[in-house]
């Protein structure tokens, strides 16, 4: 494969993950923290239906997974056969994510649908009200959670042992 085919593939390969961290940090802002993780594993995992999950089930899917992406059946994948297994992998999320955005349920997002998770992100976390996100705002974050309750100044280290 040429190196321009291989960057051309990494970087959109690089754009979806983007993509995925940004529906991440909006479906994060919106207060969904995984609790349908679990449901979303028995999905794909629970092979028997027995509402349990085997490290054998899971092993027997990415058997499969990869056999079925491994189009020269050379035991291992490129990042063409990767990426075909990627994007089906993530198809669901894909749905679930854009089903997020389309607030009015007419399947179609919206530039007002689609900037409205990330609307107050700047305003909920400039800790210090210069209008950006920058590293002072998180460590400004820290400092809040370790003083609160306290005028101790504070420091590098929890000597609270927990």
């Amino acid at each position: 494969m040429q190196k321009k085919t291989k960057l051309a593939l990494a970087a959109g390969v690089s754009g979806l993950v983007v993509i995925g961290g940004i529906a991440g940090i909006a479906n994060a802002n919106r207060g969904h923290h995984g609790g349908h993780g679990m449901m979303h594993l028995a999905e794909r995992y629970d092979a028997n239906k027995d509402g349990k999950i085997s490290q054998d089930e899971i092993d027997q899917n990415r058997t499969e997974r990869h056999a079925q992406f491994d189009g020269d059946k050379n035991a291992t994948l490129s990042l063409e056969e990767f990426q075909g297994l990627w994007l089906m992998a993530n198809q669901e999320r894909m749905v679930r994510d854009f089903q997020e955005f389309d607030r009015d349920g007419n399947a179609q997002v919206t530039l007002d649908e689609y900037k409205a998770p990330l609307a107050q992100i700047v305003a909920n976390r400039d800790h210090n009200d210069d209008g950006v996100l920058s590293k002072d705002d998180r460590s400004h974050g820290k400092r809040d959670h370790r003083m609160k309750g306290s005028d101790a100044p504070a420091t590098g280290g929890d000597s609270s042992g927990g």
